[in-house]
């Protein structure tokens, strides 16, 4: 809170007069007249239920209530966009007053008080600015782009730890959790830049790393490669990523935000049953055309799992966090033991430590083929090097084409070599059949 001066006396950042900040009209007026309603020219009286009612021709008096009457339930009842409005001005309205109260605070304050005020008006400040950013997001996509927004006024003096509602970089405001995984959390977030430039789309994905990654440089490092690496793959069954970044010990990538479900939802909806044909095929052909698309591109996923596949509202299929388990290649860890590695899903090679190839993606590829066919995993979710020290082999698919269960059978098997060489080569086998 080194920003934070006593220029008044009261811990105000110095060279800015706080209250100034607040006079924008953020919360509206509790009681806006209508034209229906009476002037207030000549004398206010108050309504009594004792009092007559006025003839008609009568001159009416003039109170400080409207007219009574019964409106409809749907007048009543405002739909879920007002009353989230009205929570949120409510609450940037309670924000300002315990902001004013802490600063109009008179007399004089112990010494440990004294100490903590600066550090109180901060927080408030950090967080008044964070409501009103999100607050503002919410109305562009309730109501449509605008003319951009001027968020610029107030600055951050806050010393918030990352979690709904703290902003990074000055830019991304999180605004609610969406995930949760072995490598972090996601979050959804309002991104200042696009909210300030009236886009129709103020939101992205953060995925903030966890202690494992944050604590230890030589992953970091990577990860941070890889995800410069993966900025590079423009493809429509690719999510996009924006940025690798810091705020102090906030590690986190940038994403675009995903409507829809990820791929491990809508199998936990089918549980031991195929999924729709057509489903299956629009899943697969995507999957297959991202992989394809990063493997020409020198990428291997080696993280791919019905939870890094998304299928959104339209039945456009997005891989995200590609290239992230990549980052163990050679770099004196190994990102399996921080979770960034599937056991389910993973190769047999890649708990060998072997390099990485895109045959690991097919056998991971091939694991999700056949559990959307079937409604399982192929090896009930043991890891692949179990399931072969186990001896394990696959129940065939009655009503799978011979060929295209054959194509399956290769992607399932424990030998590298014995897989087929491309992602191509197994989306040939499969749909062609």
């Amino acid at each position: 809170m080194s920003q934070l001066t006593a220029a008044d006396g009261r811990g105000a950042p110095q060279g800015r007069d706080e209250s100034a900040l607040f006079e924008e009209e953020t919360v509206p007026h509790a009681f806006v007249p209508t034209s229906a309603w009476p002037s207030l020219e000549g004398p206010v009286v108050a309504h009594s239920s004792t009092a007559q009612t006025p003839s008609p021709s009568a001159t009416p008096s003039i109170g400080i209530m409207p007219p009574v009457r019964h409106p409809a339930a749907a007048e009543v009842l405002p739909g879920f966009d007002q009353l989230r409005s009205r929570v949120d001005d409510a609450v940037l309205s309670d924000l300002i007053g315990d902001y004013k109260a802490l600063r109009g605070t008179a007399g004089p304050a112990p010494e440990e008080a004294t100490g903590r005020r600066p550090d109180q008006l901060g927080n408030l400040l950090g967080t008044y600015r964070s409501a009103r950013f999100r607050s503002a997001a919410r109305k562009v996509v309730r109501e449509g782009a605008g003319d951009g927004t001027s968020l610029n006024k107030l600055a951050d003096y806050s010393n918030q730890r990352a979690g709904v509602g703290a902003i990074l970089r000055d830019r991304f405001i999180l605004d609610a959790e969406i995930g949760r995984g072995g490598m972090g959390v996601v979050y959804s977030a309002v991104d200042r830049r696009r909210l300030e430039a009236g886009s129709p789309q103020p939101y992205v994905a953060l995925k903030l790393l966890n202690d494992a990654f944050r604590t230890d440089s030589n992953a970091l490092r990577t990860l941070e490669a890889e995800a410069r690496k993966a900025q590079s793959l423009a493809h429509p069954n690719i999510a996009t990523v924006f940025d690798f970044d810091r705020d102090k010990a906030e590690v986190f990538i940038v994403m675009e935000l995903l409507t829809g479900q990820p791929l491990n939802r809508l199998l936990a909806a089918s549980t031991g049953q195929a999924m729709a044909p057509a489903l299956i095929a629009n899943v697969l052909k995507g999957i297959c055309a991202g992989l394809a698309y990063a493997h020409a591109s020198g990428v291997v996923h080696s993280d791919l799992k019905p939870g890094n596949i998304f299928v959104g509202d339209d039945r456009q299929v997005k891989l995200i966090d590609f290239g992230l388990a990549t980052a163990s290649n050679g770099t004196g860890f190994d990102a399996g033991q921080l979770g960034a590695l599937t056991a389910a899903y993973a190769s047999p090679e890649m708990f060998e430590g072997a390099d990485r190839d895109p045959r690991d993606d097919v056998f991971a590829l091939g694991c999700i083929a056949y559990q959307m066919f079937v409604g399982f995993h192929p090896f009930a979710m043991r890891a692949s090097n179990e399931a072969r020290e186990q001896g394990l082999t696959l129940e065939p698919i009655p009503d799978l084409d011979p060929m295209a269960w054959e194509a399956l059978k290769k992607a399932l098997a424990f030998e590298r070599d014995e897989r087929p060489q491309s992602v191509e080569a197994f989306a040939t086998a499969l749909f062609e059949a």
